[in-house]
């Protein structure tokens, strides 16, 4: 029993040893995964880190051309698909299109105040004031009959025979624009008779050259004092507006100028004349759609879409790329011809009158008139011009720049610091 006890004795005291050994290396093992563990990261908060999505940069715009910085004021070359100012869509993300004003502020580090707009797939030369008063002011003469907004506008069809007609038919309404309107001067082309339409003799606007002093560069009129480039037509067509969600007709008035037009030859036409339709994916299209003409657009009042309506009612013409009062299959069609994918209209030029205030709060001299006038040409857009000078609008193009060679100047941007080249911290302010 002694001997078989302390037997049995010693194998447990081994078999215990041999546990409490094993135990003892199991919880060392385990202090020391907890050690190592603790200085590391677990992997269920690495896996959420790897699937957390990066940030994405910020989309760079690009920058906004200055055409003229003063101390009060601003003009700008406002580029094509921008909102001139904060809606209920752009202000709550349902619209991502970038906004004029607040491009500007943070461009110029100021906030500049609207004098007037343009639509939101428009480009062209927008002015703006750094100031309530000043803005107000620009407003003011922008309203007054003196002031200037010449337009190029690329309308569909050939309406070269009806500026023919206007020229033809003798007077002029450059001298009394009331005689122009009542029908007193110039041919009524109105269809209905009520001298809405009226075609005359006409020249454009004198403006200024590019390089300044207050010279208008020569205009080619063609060879005969009848010809296309001499006639003016004025449209007189009251326009639909909402006033307090009541909706009116006020008066709206514009002038056109004939720069150029084109006929695309149909490579899918038979002997006949017959159009192939099916080898032609335009054969819908009417054939008219494939004729445009280049005009020069001089808005008297300024009302909603007024040009893009009155070419409409007037020519039954509207501009390229117009979806709401155009054709999209037409639209269409320019877009894949000749690469126009945006509305083809262009603030080209605008054109202030001096202030009559003695307490002007713009400074004399500014943008060239040393009478206080502002003039300010904006040159076409790269995606605009880039149209226009395709090859199926060559002789479109060379015409045009014939009759109005400042069409090709080239786009330019002041950089004159944070507030202008020209600033003066007042405006009696005397240069040393």
């Amino acid at each position: 029993m002694t001997a078989h006890s302390s037997l049995s004795e010693s194998l447990q005291e081994d078999y215990l040893t041999a546990n409490e050994k094993e135990k003892v290396t199991n919880i060392a093992e385990m202090k020391n995964n907890t050690i190592i563990t603790t200085n590391k990261k677990s992997p269920r908060h690495k896996s959420a880190k790897q699937k957390r999505p990066q940030r994405k940069k910020k989309q760079q715009r690009p920058r906004i051309p200055i055409l003229s910085y003063q101390n009060n004021h601003v003009i700008v070359s406002k580029p094509t698909s921008m909102t001139m100012h904060h809606t209920s869509n752009t202000r709550w993300g349902r619209s991502k299109s970038p906004v004029l004003q607040t491009t500007i502020t943070k461009q110029l580090s100021r906030k500049p105040y609207l004098v007037h707009r343009l639509d939101h797939r428009t480009s062209g030369a927008v002015i703006m004031g750094f100031d309530s008063k000043s803005a107000s002011e620009l407003h003011g003469r922008l309203r007054k009959k003196d002031a200037i907004k010449l337009y190029v506008a690329l309308v569909r069809g050939d309406l070269r025979g009806r500026f023919q007609y206007a020229a033809a038919a003798g007077g002029s309404c450059d001298d009394d624009v009331d005689d122009c309107t009542n029908g007193n001067n110039g041919v009524d082309m109105s269809v209905n008779g009520d001298g809405s339409i009226i075609g005359s003799h006409g020249r454009v606007p004198p403006i200024m050259t590019p390089g300044g002093g207050g010279e208008q560069q020569p205009r080619d009129h063609g060879n005969s004092k009848n010809s296309e480039h001499s006639g003016k037509i004025t449209v007189n067509l009251p326009i639909k507006v909402k006033v307090d969600e009541i909706t009116i007709e006020k008066e709206a008035e514009t002038d056109f100028y004939f720069l150029s037009s084109i006929d695309l030859e149909d490579d899918d036409e038979d002997e006949d004349g017959n159009i192939n339709s099916s080898n032609n994916t335009t054969a819908t299209i009417p054939y008219v759609t494939k004729s445009v003409t280049l005009l020069l657009c001089h808005p008297r009042t300024g009302r909603t879409h007024q040009i893009r309506r009155h070419v409409r009612k007037a020519f039954e013409a509207p501009i390229i790329g117009d979806s709401e009062h155009g054709d999209s299959r037409v639209n269409r069609f320019w877009r894949t011809t000749v690469g126009l994918d945006r509305l083809g209209l262009h603030c080209w030029y605008l054109g202030l009158p001096p202030s009559s205030s003695s307490n002007s709060s713009v400074c004399d001299g500014e943008d060239g008139g040393d009478d206080g006038s502002i003039e300010c040409m904006a040159p076409l857009t790269p995606d605009f011009m880039e149209a226009l000078q395709h090859e199926a609008l060559g002789p479109l193009w060379e015409e045009a720049t014939r009759v109005e060679p400042r069409l090709e100047m080239e786009p330019y941007d002041e950089r004159g610091g944070s507030f202008g080249r020209d600033y003066q911290k007042r405006c009696g302010d005397d240069e040393e």
